[in-house]
């Protein structure tokens, strides 16, 4: 086998969000992201009644293929949760997200992506990140997240916020 130099890198960003801490934690689970990530619709692989708890292996479809997700550790009583990602032929990725309360109805979530690269292609990917990539995936994030907390207050309620 020829010898293969992995890349890595890692991106961290932090949002803040107009909801309850164990509410915004719930959205960053896979079937919470449904509810506010465009075209999500996560494959629940192992097991198959689950909906999140360590150990639950479940599939995506990306841009440029499948990924391969398992939760590795999952905290509600912190609100941190790890995921690994793995892409075939391209990178796997250790995803940390952890929620904190900024009062009763504001929270912190902390998300940092850490990849390595499995291939040349994978590398070459993870070369042409930037934290200025992540920080714009970020506000995305934000806007998405907040359009969907918003939807779920009174209307009244939701221009007070």
């Amino acid at each position: 086998m020829e010898k293969f130099m992995a890349r890595a890198r890692t991106l961290t960003g932090s949002i803040v969000l107009g909801g309850a801490v164990d509410e915004v934690f719930r959205l960053f689970s896979p079937l919470g992201e449904k509810q506010w990530v465009p075209e999500w619709d996560p494959q629940i692989l192992h097991p198959v009644e689950a909906e999140w708890e360590e150990g639950l292996i479940f599939r995506t479809r990306e841009e440029t293929g499948e990924a391969v997700w398992i939760v590795t550790r999952l905290d509600f009583a912190l609100h941190k949760v790890t995921y690994h990602r793995v892409e075939p032929g391209r990178y796997v990725a250790r995803i940390d997200v952890s929620c904190r309360a900024l009062g009763q109805r504001s929270t912190e979530a902390t998300i940092v992506y850490a990849f390595v690269g499995l291939s040349d292609r994978g590398n070459r990917e993870i070369a042409a990140m930037t934290q200025n990539d992540y920080d714009a995936k970020m506000v995305r994030w934000q806007k998405w997240i907040t359009a969907h907390l918003e939807a779920r207050l009174p209307p009244r309620a939701a221009h007070k916020e």
